[in-house]
C-alpha cells in the first residue's frame, strides 16, 4: 500500500508526496512528509506535533493543509 500526501506551501503552491505504507492519522502523515522532504529537525517544542509542525513551517509548508489518501497497488 502507498499513501498520497497532499499539502499547500506557504507561498500558495501545492505539492504531493507518495510514500510507502499506510497512514492512519494526520500527525503520522505530517511526520512522513517532513521525513520524505528531508526537512531538518524542528525546535524543542513541547509536543511531537508542535515539533513536526515547526519542521514543516521551516520547510515552507502549511501544517494545517496536510491531507492523506491511501492508494491501492
Amino acid at each position: 500500500m502507498k499513501t498520497q500526501i497532499s499539502y499547500r506551501k506557504l507561498d500558495g503552491d501545492h505539492g504531493v508526496a507518495l510514500v510507502n505504507g499506510g497512514i492512519s492519522e494526520t500527525l503520522q502523515a505530517k511526520r512522513e512528509l517532513a521525513n520524505w522532504l528531508e526537512l531538518p529537525e524542528g525546535s524543542s517544542a513541547n509536543t511531537e506535533e508542535q515539533q513536526v509542525d515547526s519542521r514543516l513551517k521551516q520547510g515552507g509548508i502549511a501544517p494545517e493543509s496536510v491531507q492523506f489518501n491511501h492508494i491501492s497497488e
